[in-house]
């Protein structure tokens, strides 16, 4: 915009005047046009107050809220992820939820199919929006609707990455592939809508991040996997796979016996045998170092008295007997031990004898004491199904035995209890229990059971060289393992071999078990050995060199291929062995070997997409899968010059790549290795020596900013780097980050406006003294240092976003409900977030209620750049975080807005009545109250101003239901301005049924004050229990009444608290007392105009001693109580209101009973006479009351039917009530909570009884017909106007309470404004009105100024003639400059006089003066020749009249006449008369002392004449400000 200005520049003055007077506003959310205009401006401050966390203006688009609504508009889920967007206008909408349990883990935003895009959806769940689809899906932008892609994909997918310039979307997570032989990658073409196979097949563990380079050129990914490269690329021409090589074909054979029912791979897992104390199966071969200890017991009973079937231990190991239980008894097998065991699942062998068996067990495991939930096929149906306390045996004899597997995968126990519950014939029985695991064990430290029960075979060791048994214990078991101690000066062989017994060939991973040295007590001592592993009958070993000095328990992976089955001429083998260059010991001279455990676990079987095989040539190799302790093969053998190296975590795969290579199967070749393969192989270090932190590693995130790739996850080195790392691509460089990088776990990363921002489960920065954060921190590159978000938010971040509408924000989504700013005041924003780089700070974005884990932008060229997208369990939404209390204004052209407190946070506990205590009853300690009491009122609170009898009543009124108030709930607020404070502050106090934290410290309960400059709540001491419902401010004091409200130390029912002093008043108030069998209750509290009384009504039978019930009036001035008039019998007021100018008649409404025994609703009480009148008869209990403008006979009462509870809304029109114009919309199950009448910004047309400058305003939980649930709807009279809607923090509906304002007294008068045209004629009319008006002025002063000077020009010819007179000669002017000398006078004579100023005279004072010759004498030009003191003194005094000014041109040269000055440029000139012409001015030069004429226009102006061209410019300047001000306004 350009920076000249249309009009002239206003002056500062002005400026500062105007902007004094325009109030500033924070961002707020503005009513729809659609909406009627209320003029909130005439109320003062507006709240509004209730039970919910966000607060909207009605839409037709948030009308479906409604629970009532018969709308199939697409709502958020309560039980599954929901997908949904994010508009420009800042509101959020659904578009598709998952099935019950659904999970959406990432989306991405694709342009290559529609002109607006399309949404791709990955996680886990089987459907979206109804439409079937396994684990990931579409949305198509044009047609809003989701579609399958092709069959999906059979497992969790943990991320999405959208590739536009290549038509791909990736895949990644832990599924099989859909094609090709890799896993946990997949990618789909989006111009065939197929999935293809990545180039490089896949990868051997879960995937978590897919995300391009800087340039694009390649895709990274992260992880928990590996990834191979081998060193010399020639032998990889050699790799072949296992099939038809030198190990011959590897086909898996099922180990379960015949009639077995399996489920699922169950038939290739390997059954454990446990042996029992004091027996042993016949089939047991114990190790060499068994030392004949049985670590498990086995009871089962109550047995059977036949002693063939008595004994539990046959149970132990197929085929050796049965075991029943007593006759028409549930049985149960306990067995427990002290070693831990492993095991995926459970086979059981029904004992059916004599007639007899198990219906139904279920499996408790210790010392968890877990039921487990197993999975087993139905041998009926062939389906799989769940089980857990009623798990179904068979009965059938054909069936042998009945396979369960552990739903929740492998567990770890000492022991189990089976409980078998139900039977056919007598009794149940067993035959069998075997213990599943998904693979083989074989302990060096065993104490005699290698537990092996499968074809006769068990696992077994064999050791060389002096070994010993030792034995740690653990949390819950106690581990047996072997150990050697061998001279570091002369090494001996130290080996142990072990013999796992293999049921079925298959794809294994085998680990070496490492016990920890801590609980050993041998750190100081260990060393590193060697692995060698033969899995396959006639291959080549495989080697590796391990570290055995960690601290914790830990399990190495030494192999993962596949291995053969154990047979009666081949069984794998596993040997370890001291190190040919062991590691250096910490302490001492000697190693330390130990040898624990081999485990095998199963990862696929022949012919499986997992069991493709790794290479075997002329190599050995490490391999390694996710989640566990590997090893860098620093010392592995070299065959055919090959050597290996293991990448941790991290991928780098190039589109430029020519190689089909299966990373997840097979060897890389080196010269693919990049800088990140290399920032992999130290990942890969720091994990072997990680110890039992390792099974939590993962890379979460890999971002790029420029030739830096920052990576991120849960890892670390000791004293080096924690959760995050860098490395220079181009220098292959890696670093640590600031402070060793941050203290928890990161799961996302982002680049924005140059920073990399990290989110995640952490604190602050990982070394000690670092920068607190709050999960979300900046990493500035250049600086190297960290920087908080503010205050960071309240709970863990999933994902980070780089917005594409704005470089400078930044959007920040996951499981967290607050943002926190830099001063440390929170604000609700569910679990979406928006951070401004520029301000540093959080944007005002609404709300979302719920965890959201993933969200999409699309570019910013797109048909929907405007919009986001985002996924997660969200319950619900809303445009404004309110948080309980809103407040509510008008802008300058009349549109409403809402605006939250900044810094208000509840917490989710409401207050509570105080607690009795001695305490309660003894003199508080804060200020008395300030109220005149007499000095008799001061002896009992019984001494109260007495009022007639009243009445027993003689009927009972209905009970109002109470309305619940979920904490927390703002039920009543009011404003107060602290006037003796600085800069008068407004204070916003709030009542309730809350709790919070005071910004100053301390607990706040039932009653907070609020102020813009505290930017947070503050609350009394002592704090009020109970539920506040009503507040009024009475000049400097609050009255607080409500539920059960108390204040320790001060009193009950009301209380009154001194806002000038900041403390309670104790003794003040006479304790409202309940009728028998109910509680005190307090609905209202108002001042009678400008009276000294104060209402109180509600639920209550007396005050103090005196009878008042329902309705009491309270003295403020002599601090008494009284009855109003012959009072209420009992009953209910639910609210009040005033009519009549000065609030001469009281209205109230509830279900109470007159002194007369009459039931009524609604009655009005006459200050003047005293008395109590029914109001008609309504159907049943009023909730709310309003009067009209304090109208008696214009009063609005909404309540309930009696009999079916449906609402009414009625006009009183002072003969009886008649129901409104369409009341019925109110639908059932509306609650009213308060009428209020407010003032319009547009008249509307009058309806009914209500005027066309106001409405009534109906609140609290409304059901309208048509328009579902609203919190607030406009009335005018006859039609409806749906207007706020609320939503509770878990996405339910809100509900209002109470609408509050400032403003006690206001005009419902519209202002009325003239039309834009009008306003600019007449602002332009002023304006130059105001310029003639000055001009006037000025031309009259300088009239003034003229005949001021005339005169002293008179003078002085007077005195020139007195000279000439005396001898002086004719004057020497010549006769042109006489002639100018007369025209200079008539000229003068006619702008000063012939304008009109001097009257009907002027013109012969003009022509007068024009007929007169100036007389011209030497004395007029020069000095007289010998002229005495007395003439020269009066020539100076003349000399002074003149002014002086300066030359602008030269006057000078051969043409002047006689009689003109001859003057310089710049010379300083005196005028001695500048009145007799425009032209000719007749001045004296000062340095020579000649006179003359000079031109006028040669010489400056005077200066009078400067300041009034002065004064007209600034006139002028001001007046077009003001007209440029007013085509302001009317814009």
């Amino acid at each position: 915009m350009s920076s000249s200005n249309r009009f002239p520049t206003m002056p500062s003055f002005i400026i500062s005047t105007i902007l004094a007077l325009v109030p500033t506003t924070m961002a707020a959310s503005s009513a729809p046009s659609s909406l009627p205009k209320v003029d909130y401006s005439k109320l003062g401050s507006v709240g509004l107050g209730g039970a919910f966390s966000g607060l909207d203006w009605w839409t037709s688009s948030n009308s479906s809220s409604s629970s009532s609504s018969s709308t199939t508009t697409t709502t958020f889920s309560s039980d599954g992820d929901t997908l949904f967007y994010r508009s420009s206008d800042g509101t959020f909408h659904p578009l598709g939820s998952t099935n019950s349990g659904g999970l959406i883990s990432s989306i991405c935003w694709s342009n290559t199919t529609s002109s607006n895009g399309t949404l791709y959806i990955g996680g886990a769940f089987s459907s979206i929006a109804g439409t079937s689809a396994t684990n990931v899906a579409s949305y198509s932008i044009d047609s809003h609707s989701f579609s399958t892609l092709s069959s999906g994909l059979q497992g969790q997918i943990n991320t999405l990455y959208c590739d536009n310039a290549h038509d791909e979307v990736w895949f990644g997570g832990s599924f099989t592939a859909p094609t090709g032989s890799g896993g946990n990658v997949a990618v789909w073409s989006t111009s065939s809508s197929s999935w293809v196979a990545p180039e490089f097949g896949g990868l051997n563990g879960v995937v978590e991040s897919i995300t391009p380079s800087a340039n694009g050129s390649s895709i990274y990914f992260g992880g928990d996997f590996t990834t191979t490269f081998v060193s010399n690329s020639s032998s990889l021409l050699n790799t072949t796979s296992l099939t038809n090589g030198t190990a011959g074909n590897i086909t898996s054979i099922p180990s379960a016996p015949d009639n077995t029912t399996t489920v699922g791979k169950s038939g290739y897992l390997t059954p454990l045998i446990i042996s029992s104390a004091g027996s042993a199966p016949d089939n047991y071969v114990p190790s060499q170092y068994s030392n004949g200890d049985f670590d498990y017991d086995i009871q089962a009973g109550p047995s059977t008295t036949q002693s063939q079937y008595s004994n539990p231990d046959v149970l132990l190991c197929p085929g050796r007997g049965d075991w029943l239980a007593e006759d028409n008894t549930i049985g149960n097998l306990n067995l427990f031990g002290q070693s831990d065991m492993s095991a995926t699942g459970i086979r059981v062998v029904n004992g059916l004898v004599e007639g007899r068996g198990t219906k139904y067990f279920c499996l408790t495991i210790a010392p968890q004491w877990v039921e487990l939930n197993m999975t087993y096929t139905d041998p009926k149906t062939g389906k799989n199904e769940t089980c857990q306390t009623h798990c179904p045996l068979y009965t059938d004899p054909s069936i042998s035995g009945q396979d369960f597997i552990f739903t929740d995968g492998t567990q770890n126990f000492t022991g189990f209890e089976m409980q078998l519950k139900e039977w056919i014939g007598d009794g149940v029985g067993l035959s069998s229990v075997s213990l599943l695991t998904d693979g083989a064990y074989a302990s060096g430290g065993s104490s005699g059971k290698e537990r092996t029960c499968s074809a006769g075979g068990n696992s077994t060791v064999q050791t060389v060289g002096d070994w010993n048994n030792k034995t740690v214990s653990g949390d819950s078991s106690t581990n047996h393992y072997l150990s050697s101690s061998v001279s570091t000066s002369d090494p001996t062989d130290s080996q142990v071999t072990f013999y796992p017994y293999v049921s079925s060939a298959g794809n294994y991973d085998i680990y070496v078990v490492i016990p920890g040295c801590i609980n050993a007590g041998d750190c100081n001592s260990r060393t590193s050995v060697d692995i060698e592993v033969f899995p396959l009958q006639g291959g080549l070993g495989w080697t590796s060199t391990i570290s055995e000095q960690v601290d914790y328990d830990t399990k190495t992976l030494v192999y993962s291929g596949p291995v053969d089955m154990s047979s009666g001429s081949f069984t794998p083998t596993v040997s370890l062995a001291l190190a040919a260059n062991p590691a250096k010991v910490a302490s001492g001279n000697r190693y330390t070997v130990v040898a624990d455990q081999v485990q095998l676990t199963l990862t696929g079987v022949s012919g499986s997409p997992s069991s493709s095989s790794s290479p075997s040539t002329n190599g050995t190799a490490i391999m390694r899968i996710p989640g566990t302790n590997g090893t860098t093969s620093v010392n592995s053998t070299q065959v055919a010059n090959s050597t290996y190296s293991v990448a941790y975590g991290v991928f780098e795969w190039s589109r430029s790549s020519t190689s089909s290579i299966n990373a997840a199967t097979s060897f890389l070749s080196n010269n693919t290795e990049t800088a990140l393969t290399r920032l992999g192989f130290s990942l890969d270090a720091a994990l072997n020596a990680s110890g039992s932190a390792a099974s939590t590693w993962i890379v979460n995130t890999i971002v790029s900013l420029e030739n830096t790739v920052f990576v991120g996850g849960d890892f670390s080195a000791s004293n080096n780097y924690t959760n995050v790392l860098s490395i220079d691509t181009t220098s292959g460089q890696a670093s640590a980050l600031a402070s060793q990088g941050l203290s928890g776990i990161v799961n996302t990363a982002a680049v924005v406006d140059g920073y990399v921002f990290f989110g995640g489960d952490f604190t602050s920065t990982a070394s000690s003294g670092g920068v607190a954060l709050n999960y979300i921190a900046r990493y500035d590159p250049k600086s190297k240092a960290w920087a908080a978000l503010g205050g960071g938010v309240d709970g863990y971040v999933t994902d980070l976003l780089a917005s594409t509408s704005s470089s400078t924000e930044l959007i920040v989504l996951g499981n967290f409900t607050h943002t926190i700013g830099s001063n440390g005041n929170s604000t609700q924003s569910g679990g979406y977030a928006v951070w401004d780089t520029s301000s540093s700070s959080w944007t005002d974005t609404g709300v979302v209620f719920g965890n959201v884990s993933a969200g999409a932008q699309p570019s910013s060229s797109s048909g929907v750049k405007d919009e986001s997208f985002f996924a997660g369990k969200v319950y619900g939404s809303s445009g404004n975080s309110v948080n309980g209390v809103a407040t509510i204004s008008s802008d300058s052209d009349g549109t409403a807005k809402i605006t939250s407190l900044n810094g208000v946070s509840f917490s989710d506990s409401g207050s509570s009545p105080a607690k009795s205590s001695t305490a309660s009853r003894k003199r508080s300690s804060h200020e008395h109250s300030s109220f005149t009491r007499t000095w008799l009122s001061r002896f009992t609170d019984a001494m109260v101003v007495r009022a007639s009898p009243v009445l027993s009543s003689r009927a009972t009124a209905p009970a109002i239901s109470s309305e619940p108030a979920p904490a927390p709930a703002v039920l009543a607020g009011a404003f107060w301005t602290n006037s003796s404070a600085s800069g008068k502050p407004k204070i916003t106090i709030l009542g309730g049924n809350f709790t919070a934290s005071s910004s100053s410290g301390g607990d706040i309960e039932g009653v907070a004050f609020y102020t813009d400059e505290q930017n947070g709540l503050t609350g009394p001491n002592p704090p009020v229990g109970g539920v506040v419902k009503t507040l009024s401010v009475v000049g400097n004091d609050l009255y607080v009444g409500g539920e059960g409200v108390t204040v320790n130390g001060v009193g009950s029912g009301v209380v009154v608290y001194d806002l000038q002093k900041g403390s309670w008043m104790s003794g003040g108030i006479p304790s409202l007392n309940p009728a028998s069998g109910s509680n005190v209750t307090v609905n209202a509290i108002r001042k009678r105009g400008n009276s000294n009384t104060v209402v109180v009504a509600g639920n209550f039978a007396t005050a103090g001693s005196l009878g008042c019930a329902s309705v009491c009036l309270w003295d403020s001035s002599n601090a008494q109580w009284s009855t109003p008039g012959s009072g209420l019998s009992s009953g209910e007021v639910r609210a009040i209101d005033f009519a009549g100018d000065n609030s001469d008649t009281l209205i109230v409404a509830g279900s109470f009973i007159l002194s007369s025994g009459e039931v009524a609703h609604v009655a009005s009480y006459s200050f003047s006479n005293s008395s109590w009148t029914a109001l008609g008869t309504l159907p049943g209990p009023a909730l709310a009351i309003a009067v009209d403008n304090r109208n008696v006979n214009n009063i609005f009462a909404a309540g309930y039917f009696l009999a079916d509870g449906h609402p009414y809304l009625l006009v009183w029109d002072g003969m009886g009530w008649s129901a409104s114009p369409n009341y019925d919309r109110l639908q059932t199950g509306t609650i009213v909570q308060q009428l209020a009448f407010v003032p319009m910004s547009d008249e509307h047309t009058a309806q009914g009884s209500i005027e066309n400058d106001r409405m009534l305003m109906v609140t609290g939980d409304l059901n309208l017909r048509d328009s579902g649930n609203v919190t607030s709807a406009l009335y005018d009279g006859s039609n409806w106007y749906p207007y706020l809607v609320a939503t509770t923090s878990t996405g339910g509906l809100g509900a209002a309470s109470t609408l509050f304002w400032s403003q006690s007294s206001f005009s419902f008068n519209i202002r009325h404004y003239l039309a834009r045209g009008l306003v600019v004629l007449v602002a332009i009319a002023i304006a130059t009105g105001l310029v003639l008006l000055f001009v006037l002025l000025a031309l009259l002063i300088a009239y003034c100024t003229r005949r001021r000077e005339r005169k002293n020009a008179a003078e002085q010819r007077e005195l020139y003639e007195k000279d000439a007179a005396e001898g002086g000669s004719e004057g020497d002017v010549s006769s042109t400059h006489q002639h100018v000398f007369n025209n200079v006078q008539a000229a003068l004579e006619a702008s000063l006089v012939g304008g009109g100023l001097a009257g009907a005279g002027a013109g012969a004072a003009a022509a007068t003066r024009a007929s007169e010759v100036r007389r011209s004498d030497p004395s007029s030009y020069e000095y007289p020749v010998g002229s005495d003191g007395e003439n020269g003194e009066d020539e100076d005094e003349e000399e002074d009249e003149g002014r002086e000014t300066t030359m602008r041109y030269d006057f000078s040269g051969p043409e002047l006449q006689e009689g003109e000055l001859s003057m310089k440029a710049g010379q300083l000139v005196i005028i001695l008369d500048d009145e007799q012409s425009h032209e000719w001015w007749y001045a004296r030069d000062p340095a020579t002392g000649r006179e003359g004429v000079i031109p006028a226009t040669y010489g400056e102006l005077p200066s009078t004449l400067l300041q009034i061209f002065c004064v007209l410019a600034d006139i002028k300047c001001v007046c077009y400000s003001l007209v440029n001000m007013c085509f302001s306004l009317i814009d």
